[in-house]
């Protein structure tokens, strides 16, 4: 299927603002450290034995300003902050030396100190929102909720008519429905559940014969192309009024103009 991961992140090459953007969000986010990581990236380039490290740290975070997201490169900072405290270790004199030691520690308390609320989940879930980190951390907002969005999607299922059931699957704009209904739903009580949304799309069941489909994030607007008839049975909320990625989804009834398989290519998302 070609180049699926090069798809991806040129889909997002202006979700986040562009490359000016994406710098000042990454120096944002290390402020404290930069001059460590600047340190270690300089130190990495420096050293000929290094120099394939530093290539490897450097290339992503300037191919990932460009396209996906800036925090694709995440994984190159601790190298180049480690390779930082060594070149530290290795200055000569010791004043400074020591000077440098200490500073790289209150710089690394005061990292801690300025982002320990936005990074790690110390807020109960029903502070979230009235806290406002829900729209400052997507991570937090889209961690609450999956097994009572579960416990929607299957009640809905649940609700349409048993001849409607016997012939129908469920298909989810996101794959976070699918994996919610895989570990909270009830296997006996629900159908097939698929998402074409990233590597999901290429997991689509063998030999599905159903001819509806209980789409949850699609408006009946958007898939007029593959339906005969369509409507919304329900709505999906998240708790807490938090804004997670199901907060508000539609959950459309879609009776098929052809079988899945032939639908599949179409509705395939790697943004």
């Amino acid at each position: 299927e070609g180049f699926p991961s090069l798809t991806y992140i040129t889909n997002h090459q202006s979700s986040s603002g562009g490359p000016v953007v994406n710098l000042i969000t990454i120096f944002g986010y290390l402020f404290f450290l930069v001059p460590l990581w600047i340190a270690g990236l300089v130190s990495l380039i420096r050293r000929p034995l290094l120099r394939p490290l530093g290539i490897a740290c450097i290339v992503p975070l300037l191919l990932f300003l460009f396209v996906g997201k800036y925090y694709y490169a995440v994984g190159t900072v601790p190298l180049a902050m480690a390779e930082g405290l060594m070149a530290i270790s290795q200055v000569k004199r010791p004043k400074i030396r020591s000077a440098l030691q200490i500073a790289v520690v209150v710089a690394s308390v005061l990292e801690f100190l300025a982002f320990v609320q936005l990074t790690l989940p110390i807020t109960p879930a029903n502070r979230l929102h009235a806290a406002g980190l829900d729209s400052k951390n997507e991570l937090f907002a889209d961690s609450v909720g999956w097994d009572d969005i579960a416990r929607q999607v299957q009640t809905i299922y649940g609700d349409l008519p048993r001849s409607d059931q016997n012939d129908t699957v469920i298909i989810s704009a996101y794959y976070g429905v699918p994996a919610a209904l895989w570990i909270y739903g009830d296997p006996s009580r629900l159908p097939a559940v698929m998402s074409p949304q990233l590597s999901d799309w290429y997991w689509l069941p063998h030999n599905l014969t159903a001819t509806s489909a209980l789409l949850v994030d699609y408006q009946p607007s958007d898939v007029a192309w593959m339906c005969l008839s369509s409507s919304v049975v329900g709505h999906l909320t998240v708790a807490y009024d938090v804004k997670g990625l199901e907060q508000g989804a539609p959950v459309t009834l879609c009776h098929l103009k052809a079988p899945i398989p032939e639908l599949w290519g179409r509705l395939r998302n790697f943004s």
